[in-house]
């Protein structure tokens, strides 16, 4: 049996005190870089506690909401603020904290239904631990290198923890990731793995992850709901099908696109929080990433080294699973997006087209690590035990970096 997997099932409640420990040292993280990051001027916690947030509170509601139509994460902020009575730090830190453990506690049952769907006994510290690792993870970062000009520009994570709106919408992004998984199960006339619903209530529950995403941030359903409809126009081999599944799959997402463009009308034709820009348009390949980082290449490298060594090693295994095509195929329309989407004047260096690649990464990361712990569960001695191993030393130097990150931006004066 493989060390990192145990025979022991999940016990009773008192047995999950590990996972509850992995919470809490997450929560201490980010309550440190959330408060840490707010007197800092040029920081988003900054601009969107004491800037964003106040015109939410002052006497004209939708011009508040017109500067910032993603309120997710400002509504809950001020819900701590009213009702418990917070200071407006401890307000956003809350916050911020609430949004980081539900990505965590998502990935925990991502985790959980995988390993049940695939036969895999994890104890319930391997599964902390694992669900930990997906939720801190950071991209490699050595500062002499041309990969970019810091830890957030250049080198792009998909646990970009100094922006409260793209994390607000994480839990929500893994959350559509299992139900479209589960979709194409039953599609394909499979069990599904994780919420073990109908087509029906898939589509229902997809309809209102989704539409909840695009309130927190809408760059994630920008990345989605392209990259589904891709892989369902090449799924689609008859009419039944096109009734069935593409047309309730559109009518799913429609709620979500009716609420883009309305935020894209308020943005840029009506103002909003946008300055001498005509909104979107096509630049020349990596325009935009290429102010960030001297070499794109080893800034791709350094953000997906564990996803692309899943891909050179067992390629058509991955690829084979509905997880592994979503991810995949998640990812490059993020990468397309961010190589050729821009904004045009002051806007267009904010890199905003990034952002849905950002999640891609998430997705291809989830779907690797996910099976990464199918191959070790099929894989016991030999050349396939060292392939393993590098796997799991992979996995950990960027949970390292992530410790690197965390210590940096909670202010802590060493590293590691």
């Amino acid at each position: 049996m493989n060390p990192s997997i145990s025979d022991k099932k999940t016990g009773p409640v008192s047995d999950r005190l590990p996972i509850l420990g992995f919470a809490l040292l997450l929560s201490y993280f980010m309550y440190r870089i959330v408060m840490h990051a707010l007197p800092e001027e040029l920081t988003d916690y900054n601009g969107h506690v004491y800037v964003y947030l106040a015109t939410f509170t002052g006497g004209n509601p939708l011009r508040g909401w017109m500067m910032s139509p993603y309120f997710l994460w400002h509504s809950v902020t001020l819900f701590f603020r009213m009702v418990f009575k917070l200071p407006i730090e401890e307000s956003a830190a809350a916050s911020s904290c609430l949004f980081y453990l539900a990505s965590y506690f998502i990935t925990v049952f991502m985790t959980e239904k995988w390993c049940a769907h695939k036969g895999i006994r994890a104890s319930v510290v391997f599964t902390g631990f694992f669900s930990f690792a997906m939720t801190m993870i950071q991209p490699i970062w050595i500062p002499f290198l041309d990969a970019g000009v810091s830890r957030a520009l250049g080198v792009f994570s998909f646990n970009p923890l100094y922006s409260p709106t793209h994390m607000a919408a994480r839990p929500f992004a893994l959350l559509c990731f299992m139900l479209v998984a589960d979709l194409f199960e039953i599609e394909g006339g499979s069990k599904p793995i994780f919420f073990g619903l109908n087509k029906k209530k898939t589509l229902i529950l997809l309809a209102i992850a989704l539409f909840i995403s695009a309130t927190a941030k809408p760059v994630f359903a920008e990345m989605f709901i392209p990259a589904v409809g891709i892989l369902m126009l090449f799924r689609c081999r008859s009419v039944k099908y096109l009734k069935e599944y593409l047309i309730p799959a559109f009518v799913s997402a429609l709620p979500t696109v009716v609420y883009i463009f309305v935020m894209y009308f308020l943005f840029v034709k009506l103002g909003g929080s946008y300055v001498n820009t005509e909104g979107v348009v096509i630049t020349s390949f990596l325009q935009v990433w290429s102010n960030f980082s001297e070499n794109i290449p080893l800034s791709m490298l350094f953000m997906m080294s564990f996803p692309i060594y899943i891909l050179v090693i067992d390629c058509k295994n991955y690829l084979a699973s509905n997880a592994g095509k979503l991810g995949t195929v998640s990812f490059i329309i993020g990468f397309l997006e961010a190589a050729f989407l821009g904004e045009s004047g002051e806007k267009l260096l904010h890199g905003n087209f990034i952002w849905p690649m950002m999640f891609g990464i998430l997705l291809l990361w989830a779907s690797a690590m996910l099976h990464f712990l199918a191959m070790e569960k099929k894989t016991s001695s030999g050349f396939a035990r060292v392939l393993i191993f590098i796997g799991w030393i992979l996995i950990l130097i960027h949970v390292h970096y992530g410790f690197q990150y965390f210590f940096e931006a909670g202010g802590w004066n060493f590293m590691i």
